[in-house]
């Protein structure tokens, strides 16, 4: 019994010594094995322009939402836009987008590659390439659209083309007012050299 309890405490005693010596080792591997850190290498960053940043505030993806007096539900919305530092609710935004649910169940879906939102969004100057697209199949497009979206009147004063079942027509402007209820009818008027083609049904 003295023999067993004299190597155990032998052995507990080497351990003691092993154990630390094998975590060294270990730990010692790990640094050398590691890469090497080039301190004069540049890190990455975001390539953002910060003179930019500070001179212009921005407001990233902004979203107005309302609705008319004869009910149509409408979200305006833009990929970034900036204050008129004069105007507040006046805002200069790129990447617009509008999206109108009429009480007679047609959507409208508004497109457009740069813009002025006004009003705190009740109103739009839309440019660039616009497009009007109803889920009834009609579509226009055009350089210009003018919107007023608490009254519901879209207009405007450059040509425009619209196409849709068996319908294309152009003209050189137009003005669509009334959201589609009995106490505001939509009425929709082409002005200037206007060209209709109809194809009629076999």
């Amino acid at each position: 019994m003295a023999v067993y309890d004299n190597t155990y405490s032998r052995v507990v005693s080497w351990l003691k010594v092993l154990l630390p010596l094998l975590a060294l080792a270990l730990l010692s591997t790990l640094f050398l094995v590691a890469r090497a850190v080039d301190p004069a290498q540049d890190l990455p960053y975001a390539d953002v322009d910060i003179d930019e940043l500070t001179r212009e505030q921005r407001v990233g993806r902004p979203t107005f939402t309302g609705m008319t007096g004869g009910g149509a539900a409408f979200t305006v919305s833009a990929e970034s836009a900036r204050p008129d530092p004069e105007t507040p609710d006046r805002f200069t935004a790129s990447d617009l987008s509008a999206d109108i649910d009429l009480p007679s169940g047609v959507n409208v879906g508004i497109n457009a590659s740069e813009g002025v939102i006004g009003d705190n969004g009740q109103s739009a100057g839309l440019g660039g390439d616009v497009s009007v697209i109803a889920s009834n199949g009609y579509r226009l497009d055009g350089d210009s659209l003018n919107v007023t979206f608490d009254t519901m009147r879209l207009w405007s004063d450059t040509a425009i083309a619209v196409t849709g079942p068996g319908v294309n027509l152009t003209a050189d402007s137009f003005e669509l007012t009334g959201d589609g209820t009995e106490d505001s009818p939509q009425l929709l008027v082409f002005n200037g050299n206007v060209r209709l083609l109809y194809e009629f049904d076999q």
